[in-house]
């Protein structure tokens, strides 16, 4: 009896892996296992004593019973060793949001040099709110901004998502282009070079971790959008069949390297209910999201910082489709066969050894009136089609995603993309199951 309820909590913890965000899924792990570990332990403790051990359901948790949208802000913070946590700046803040009601739910990348109003004290980056007041100031200084309320955090360290990674085996990312940041910082106030070639990689932890936050090279922006393709390959990881396996072994791992890893203001049953809420959301329905380059101006402080300043109106359209994904995925379904055309420019490249792959998408997808305006083939094969976005048409490639009917094909930053089409269709091998 005791095993099988501790494959039962095993069960419970992959479904909590599901958590949009990496930060969730940590709280999950490091504050729930435990509770778990030790009725556990008691359990055996009965059966030794031939006494039947009673059974564990999920009447023990309860299940979300709310019907109202939860939004929790989740903070990664660049801790160095020593620190306190509560004196750092976010490296990272993204905005997470589900819906019992619809079953939706989305993510907000919130670049950290975003110039804004803080409650109470002037302008300034968004990334230092943390510092003057925790997590709640952060709260109140993105509900200030966003006109959006906040009701949870979660904040974590880079340690949490390394050790995550690793014990999951790690992660595959499609990276867009070469990398090399000789600059990339260490924990000790120094530099640790990081470069990661362009294509399809497995990344530990570590890796999987530079990969996120490297800034070298490019924007803020591109940053985000990695670590959203990072969210993401990790969540399709636990989803796999495999993940119980991995991470029975390593709960006492787990427990140890997270213990000062996460805060959250959320209990353990709110953790495991929302888990459950969120597990059987669709990626369809999730919103990605970031507040990019559209949704900004560059601007120099009066002390010579370089910083972003929001287009109000843009966040208010971020905001809307957050909040309602569904909505303006039937929006952009609407848009006329004759409009598609003017709104953007195709590159098709064949990634596959089927002969003829790339002019057979052409033909599909000029008959659904897109523009594609040139074709070829790349040198290695590649098993993930993925869409590389040159510019700032990122709606167009959303809905072009939409409507190639690929479960969760990558949208990718690309400025340095073959060719000069807005965006780039680079075909793997999934594509011909699922062609327009």
């Amino acid at each position: 009896m005791p095993r099988r309820g501790f494959n039962f909590y095993l069960l419970l913890v992959v479904v909590g892996l599901t958590l949009l965000v990496l930060a969730a899924v940590a709280v999950v792990l490091t504050r729930v296992i435990g509770p778990a570990t030790q009725r556990l332990r008691e359990q055996s403790a009965v059966a030794a004593g031939s006494t039947a051990a009673p059974p564990l359901t999920l009447s023990d948790l309860g299940v979300w019973h709310g019907m109202d949208r939860v939004t929790i802000l989740v903070l990664g913070i660049d801790q160095r060793p020593g620190e306190d946590p509560n004196t750092t700046r976010t490296d990272t803040m993204i905005l997470v949001t589900v819906d019992p009601r619809t079953k939706t739910a989305g993510l907000l990348s919130i670049p950290r040099d975003l110039y804004v109003p803080l409650p109470n004290r002037g302008q300034g980056r968004i990334n230092t709110a943390h510092i003057y007041g925790g997590p709640e100031y952060a709260m109140r200084t993105v509900e200030l901004n966003l006109g959006l309320p906040v009701q949870h955090y979660v904040r974590m360290n880079f340690e949490a998502v390394v050790t995550l990674i690793d014990l999951v085996g790690g992660i595959e990312v499609d990276n867009p282009q070469d990398i090399d940041d000789p600059f990339y910082p260490d924990a000790n106030y120094g530099y640790e070079p990081f470069k990661l070639s362009a294509g399809v990689h497995k990344l530990d932890g570590h890796t999987a971790l530079k990969y996120a936050r490297t800034r070298h090279g490019d924007s803020d922006f591109f940053r985000i959008r990695r670590q959203q393709q990072v969210i993401f390959a990790l969540r399709s990881k636990f989803l796999g069949s495999d993940a119980v396996t991995k991470l029975l072994p390593n709960a006492p791992a787990i427990l140890q390297a997270l213990h000062d890893a996460v805060a959250t203001d959320l209990s353990n049953a709110e953790l495991v209910q929302l888990a459950l809420l969120a597990r059987d959301i669709p990626e369809d329905h999730i919103a990605r999201l970031a507040i990019d380059e559209q949704a900004v101006q560059p601007w120099t402080t009066p002390s010579g910082g370089s910083v972003v300043i929001p287009v109000r109106e843009r966040l208010q359209e971020l905001r809307d489709v957050l909040l309602n994904p569904l909505a303006s995925a039937d929006d952009a379904g609407r848009v006329s066969v004759g409009a598609i055309g003017s709104i953007g420019s195709i590159g098709i490249y064949n990634g596959t050894e089927t002969r003829g792959l790339a002019a057979a998408a052409r033909t599909a997808l000029e008959q659904r009136g897109y523009r594609v305006t040139q074709i070829g083939d790349v040198a290695e094969a590649t098993p993930h089609s993925r869409l590389l976005l040159r510019g700032n048409k990122r709606a167009f490639a959303e809905q072009l995603a939409r409507d190639l009917g690929i479960s969760g094909i990558a949208i990718i930053a690309a400025p340095n993309a073959p060719g000069d089409a807005d965006v780039v269709l680079v075909l793997g091998a999934d594509y011909s199951a699922a062609a327009p």
